[in-house]
């Protein structure tokens, strides 16, 4: 008779051993979630987190107030500058354009009174008589001599002359009154002239030039 072929023999599944097997795998499965949301915790954290070189560089309020005045006061002071020198400029200027008028003016009235001491240099030289009577004035242009009339006449007085604008100062070369100094303004009237004493310490020529002189001839 052929035998009976055996069936394979079932070992019965034992129900323990999968429960915890499936516990496991919950289990690792949490961690796996655990450790995913810490990985990307980390990460996120460390993209946001500010790194040392990145933080801005704060200066203590009182520099920066500092600089602030500084930067602010520099334009005040810069034009409070430019202010400064345009004053002194304008100030200069104002200087130079009194002294041009002062040098000016001068150099004016010294032209002047150079044309004024030509014309009565000129206008003086020749010989003059006294309309009084008694003495006659001649005149060269750079001395003069004054001669008295009659037979007791007084010696001549002789000396030389300067010219300065409308006054003369004549100086004596002999006595009387030798050197001493005679001021006069000269004055003129159509042909004759009349000398106005300013100073004058000679007695005879004191006595004797202030009066009208009558043109009688021009040296030529």
């Amino acid at each position: 008779m052929a035998k009976k072929a055996r069936k394979p023999i079932r070992k019965p599944k034992k129900k323990g051993i999968s429960k915890k097997k499936k516990s496991g795998n919950i289990i690792t499965r949490i961690i796996v979630v655990i450790f995913v949301l810490l990985l990307a915790f980390f990460l996120i954290f460390s993209v946001f987190k500010p790194s040392k070189n990145d933080k801005p560089t704060q200066e203590p309020a009182s520099s920066i107030v500092g600089t602030n005045d500084k930067k602010e006061t520099k334009p005040e002071q810069k034009s409070e500058k430019v202010a400064k020198d345009d004053n002194k400029t304008v100030v200069k200027d104002i200087r130079d354009t009194k002294q041009a008028k002062k040098e000016e003016a001068t150099i004016e009235q010294a032209d002047k009174k150079a044309a004024e001491t030509k014309a009565v240099e000129r206008s003086i030289k020749g010989t003059w008589q006294s309309t009084t009577g008694g003495a006659f004035l001649t005149m060269d242009g750079r001395g003069y001599r004054l001669d008295f009339m009659g037979v007791d006449s007084d010696k001549p007085i002789i000396g030389t002359y300067i010219v300065e604008g409308d006054q003369i100062t004549f100086v004596n070369k002999e006595d009387p009154c030798k050197d001493v100094k005679g001021l006069y303004e000269v004055r003129f009237n159509k042909h004759e002239i009349v000398f106005k004493c300013k100073s004058d310490d000679c007695t005879k020529r004191h006595a004797t030039l202030p009066t009208e002189w009558e043109w009688l001839d021009v040296e030529e």
